[in-house]
């Protein structure tokens, strides 16, 4: 069986503190004794994936919260390099393009990933591919393209000059 991820790890502590039952440093708070009561261990980094679900889903529980639908598929990985664009750079850069995107007259040809490696052909001087097209940007090219992204959009927003609407 899979092990306890960090994030479950990071759920499990923030549930926790939320109810007001860890203690830092103490092995034997209310927190692990409620590990130990639901699946039999002291540790929450012994925990397996699904035991570390049922313990969220308690905590959950025990915070008056209905447990949340199991996920269905993986989630859309931005996959990050050293010094690259970062995870929440591309969703930011993304989350702008899908705002353009809405507020097109006429449906575009393009993909949204070639749309968006056009921008960054004509901006940043860079050349990407639209199955990864973060590849060649660093941080500081990734926050140039949202903010020029930013200016695309507000420019969608206020619309042709002459008042007439889109």
């Amino acid at each position: 069986m899979a092990a306890i991820d960090k994030q479950q790890i990071r759920k499990i502590y923030a549930m926790g503190n939320a109810l007001g039952i860890v203690e830092r440093g103490n092995e034997e708070d209310d927190l692990h004794a409620l590990v130990s009561a639901v699946t039999g261990k002291g540790s929450v980094k012994a925990l397996t994936y699904g035991e570390a679900q049922a313990v969220i889903a308690d905590l959950r529980r025990r915070q008056g919260g209905a447990p949340s639908p199991p996920r269905q598929g993986k989630p859309k990985a931005h996959p990050e390099r050293p010094g690259g664009a970062t995870e929440g750079q591309q969703r930011k850069a993304w989350a702008l393009m899908y705002q353009l995107e809405a507020r097109d007259t006429a449906p575009s040809t393009a993909t949204l990933g070639e749309r968006l490696c056009g921008i960054i052909r004509k901006e940043l001087k860079v050349d990407a591919d639209p199955r990864a097209p973060f590849a060649w940007l660093d941080f500081r090219s990734c926050n140039k393209l949202i903010e020029i992204l930013k200016k695309y959009a507000a420019n969608v927003k206020q619309g042709p000059p002459g008042g007439e609407a889109r």
